[in-house]
C-alpha cells in the first residue's frame, strides 16, 4: 500500500535527495521534462493515475519505459503519485522543486516582453547586465508584443517593471488631461469674473498659462 505524501513533502524529498548524491540539474531537468511529457502523452498519463501498481512496480515500468536518461531520483518520486489529479500534483512538485533549485544556485527568473522580435546575442548581452545589476545568475525568458510600441516590460520573480513606450504615452495622456482639465477651470473663472479690459484679460491669461508651464517643468 503506497503512503500519500503532499506534493510540497515530495519536492522536499527530491531536493534533499538531489542535493546529497550531487544531481540537482539532472532532476532538476528530469522533472521538467517528465512534467512536459506527461502533459502531451495520454497513456503516460493514464498510467501514472493508475492505482493498480505498487510504487515499487510504478518505479520500475518508468525507468524501464523511459530509460537511464531520467534522473532515478525523479522517477522514484513521482511514482508515489496516483489518482485523477496525479499530473496536477506532478506539476506543483516541479514547481516547488525548481523553486528550491532557484534559491540554492542563487539564480532570478527574468521575464521581458519587448516590442519586436530580439537578437540572441542582445538577450545573452540584457541577461549578463541583469545579472550583474541583481547580482544572481539569471535565467531570463521573452515574449513579443508588438502592441508595446517600443520599449520593454519586465517581470523579475513577483515584481513588475513597464519601461514600454505604449506605457509612457498613457502617463503622459494622464499628464495632459490633467493640465487640460486646469485650464479649463481656470479659463472659466475667468469667463465668469465681471468685465475686463483687453489689458487686463491678456495679463490674466498670461498669469494663467504660466502657472500651467510650471506644471509641466515640474513633470
Amino acid at each position: 500500500m503506497k503512503h500519500k505524501f503532499s506534493a510540497k513533502r515530495l519536492a522536499d524529498v527530491l531536493f534533499e535527495s538531489a542535493k546529497s548524491t550531487d544531481s540537482l540539474d539532472s532532476a532538476r531537468d528530469s522533472i521538467t521534462e517528465f512534467d512536459r511529457i506527461l502533459s502531451m502523452n495520454n497513456d503516460l498519463k493514464s498510467f501514472v493515475q493508475s492505482k493498480r501498481f505498487s510504487q515499487t512496480e510504478k518505479q520500475a515500468i518508468l525507468i524501464d519505459s523511459l530509460g537511464v536518461s531520467f534522473n532515478g531520483l525523479v522517477l522514484g518520486v513521482v511514482s508515489y503519485v496516483d489518482g485523477m489529479l496525479a499530473h496536477k500534483t506532478i506539476n506543483q512538485i516541479k514547481k516547488s522543486f525548481i523553486e528550491k533549485y532557484k534559491h540554492a544556485k542563487n539564480i532570478v527568473s527574468v521575464h521581458a516582453i519587448f516590442s519586436d522580435q530580439i537578437s540572441d546575442n542582445d538577450l545573452r548581452i540584457m541577461e549578463k547586465k541583469i545579472g550583474n545589476l541583481l547580482k544572481k545568475e539569471t535565467e531570463l525568458t521573452t515574449e513579443v508584443d508588438k502592441s508595446l510600441i517600443g520599449g520593454a516590460k519586465f517581470r523579475i520573480e513577483n515584481t513588475f517593471l513597464d519601461a514600454s513606450i505604449k506605457s509612457q504615452l498613457k502617463n503622459i495622456k494622464s499628464d495632459l488631461m490633467k493640465i487640460d482639465s486646469f485650464l479649463l477651470r481656470e479659463l472659466n473663472s475667468l469667463i465668469n469674473l465681471d468685465y475686463f479690459t483687453a489689458e487686463e484679460l491678456e495679463f490674466r491669461l498670461l498669469q494663467k498659462f504660466i502657472k500651467v508651464s510650471l506644471i509641466i517643468t515640474k513633470n
